[in-house]
């Protein structure tokens, strides 16, 4: 493999990712757009400033889906900075009817769907469907130039959708939310349990890795596991599971692949590719 598959500048930040709440920021050198509003909007702000992003710089949020812990600065976000928010119908009405976003300012919402992509900030994005609990939930393929990322998070089996994008990703973002042993037998309600153990709830450590381990290709520069469970998991045991199906399938992984957990309450490093 050459290195011009990652020559190119494309910029990417976790601010935060977990049920304390979500956001990521895509950029390209200059200014860029955030995918989730799930943190404080003053927090979110700041996390911005420690790698040099001012909030002026920001052309907009996409929305993956209306729960409290990806929308909670969409508020602030659309009534003090007036930001666009990209968001499918279904999302829309949910953060309308979520008590905690109810009052976002409506004339900043820009309608997205997955079958028509959209453009900000010089990068091309493309919606795909994903299975969760929320109304019309997505996940985002994102290209500029010959570089891409996809993100699927909060999403209980990896549909054909999902799949696809993520297979094309050079950053793939998978959601690697718990570890069935330590959910089963922890202190979550039986309810709560089957909600996230169900095909519309949250992708467990093993699930992640097994689609890693079957799809990963050397043009994969990065690969994040996202939104781990606080109370069902750690690290560790994500990037085991994850190293352990690559042993199992016998896939040897470039030198130049990053593997790795995003944190859960503070930001990632800056990552440029």
């Amino acid at each position: 493999m050459t290195d011009i598959l990652f020559s190119d500048t494309f910029e990417f930040c976790s601010l935060g990712s977990g049920s304390s709440g979500n956001s990521y920021y895509i950029g390209n050198g200059d200014d860029g757009f955030l995918i989730d509003a799930g943190i404080n909007g003053q927090h979110l702000k700041r996390t911005l400033q420690s790698i040099g992003i001012q909030i002026e710089k920001i052309r907009g949020i996409v929305i993956t889906h209306d729960h409290i812990d990806h929308i909670r600065a969409l508020n602030a976000m659309t009534r003090i900075y007036n930001l666009p928010v990209y968001a499918t119908y279904g999302t829309w009405r949910g953060i309308l009817n979520n008590r905690f976003a109810g009052s976002v300012e409506h004339s900043c919402h820009e309608l997205i769907d997955t079958k028509q992509a959209f453009h900000i900030a010089g990068f091309t994005i493309e919606a795909f469907p994903v299975s969760h609990d929320a109304q019309e939930p997505v996940g985002f393929h994102i290209t500029k130039g010959n570089k891409s990322l996809t993100l699927a998070t909060d999403i209980g089996i990896i549909g054909e959708p999902a799949a696809h994008y993520l297979r094309k990703g050079n950053i793939v973002i998978i959601e690697s939310n718990y570890d069935v042993e330590m959910l089963i037998n922890g202190r979550y309600t039986k309810e709560l349990k089957n909600r996230i153990l169900g095909e519309k709830g949250h992708l467990d450590n093993k699930d992640a890795a097994k689609f890693i381990a079957e799809n990963y290709s050397e043009n994969m520069s990065h690969i994040f596991l996202c939104h781990l469970s606080e109370e069902n998991n750690t690290p560790e045991l994500a990037l085991q599971a994850v190293h352990h199906a690559l042993k199992e399938k016998d896939v040897s992984i470039h030198p130049k692949t990053i593997i790795s957990t995003l944190p859960r309450t503070h930001r990632s490093e800056l990552h440029s590719i």
